[in-house]
């Protein structure tokens, strides 16, 4: 909606959130690995540097899980029966997923690494 008030805007944007993460599983099991890597990271205790590179992936990986989810809703309803290139567009659609995912991963490695002098 245009034109409205911020506290209004951030009210929706806290409604999206929260209807992702209640009917989404993948959403709640996002929630539930970033708490995890919050914690992990906590006790780790490594440089500011990891720590911003850490929650700018876990933002985006959240975000990109939004996204999906919301194109996915759309999708279905506008086009409910199957199609080969609605298929195509889900696959396509958590394939960013899965790429966000394994990077986020690689950059927790490092940084687990790195803070141990494992790697530098």
């Amino acid at each position: 909606m245009k034109n409205q008030p911020l506290k209004r805007k951030f009210g929706f944007a806290w409604q999206g959130i929260l209807f992702a993460t209640r009917t989404e599983a993948n959403m709640r099991r996002h929630w539930i690995m970033a708490v995890l890597v919050l914690l992990f990271f906590i006790w780790l205790q490594p440089s500011a540097l990891w720590w911003a590179l850490i929650i700018l992936c876990m933002g985006l990986v959240i975000a990109a899980e939004m996204a999906n989810s919301a194109i996915e809703v759309l999708i279905d309803h506008m086009h409910p029966e199957l199609h080969p290139q609605i298929g195509r567009t889900k696959d396509m659609l958590a394939g960013m997923v899965l790429i966000l995912c394994v990077s986020a991963g690689a950059v927790g490695i490092l940084a687990v690494l790195s803070t141990l002098k494992i790697f530098v």
